[in-house]
């Protein structure tokens, strides 16, 4: 059986903590407790709270990043509907800790960048199926698309396959059908 390092339940109860309990949920105390470790292991492996966040987002990435990719999966549109089936199902709870850092990095501007350089290997995902200029966009959406369903308390599948589907599909010359045209002027000021 392999032992999981001391850092690495740190990590785990810290995401566990942020998903079931918010922000305020995550003290320093309470991860350790969570994670059967002595007090003052956060303090040996990270400094402080502040330095266990800025980790959090890199550790959150690699634990996503298996249900971003979807493998080789033939259907791209197949594989983000599973992944977001993921996100709202049974990694809900690591869902809700993502949002959290989200939170908490629109508010400390220490935190932007540990969260935009694990944001943007999701983004590196995304541009291989639909290019580099769209794939922040699509990530983004994604994100909005996962957010609003949980909030809501719906994420019915056949919604999220049609949108999915549109997120997935190949954009740009070379890369399947056309862009779509300029849209049509805008209509003349009333006066």
């Amino acid at each position: 059986m392999e032992k999981t390092s001391s850092r690495a339940r740190l990590l785990d109860s810290a995401l566990d903590r942020l998903g079931r309990a918010g922000a305020e949920g995550l003290t320093v105390r309470a991860v350790e407790d969570a994670a059967g470790l002595p007090h003052g292991s956060v303090r040996h492996h990270f400094g402080d709270r502040a330095g266990l966040v800025r980790a959090l987002f890199d550790h959150l990435a690699d634990r996503e990043g298996a249900a971003a990719a979807g493998g080789d999966a033939p259907d791209p549109a197949a594989a983000l509907v599973g992944a977001i089936e993921h996100w709202l199902g049974p990694g809900r709870d690591l869902t809700l800790a993502r949002y959290e850092l989200f939170l908490l990095a629109a508010r400390d501007p220490d935190l932007r960048a540990p969260l935009v350089r694990a944001r943007d290997r999701f983004v590196a995902l995304a541009a291989q199926r639909v290019g580099a200029e769209a794939a922040p966009a699509v990530v983004a959406a994604i994100d909005g698309l996962v957010l609003d369903a949980l909030v809501r308390g719906d994420h019915d599948p056949a919604t999220l396959a049609a949108a999915a589907a549109r997120f997935a599909e190949p954009r740009g010359p070379g890369r399947g059908r056309p862009p779509r045209a300029d849209p049509p002027p805008a209509a003349p000021p009333k006066g």
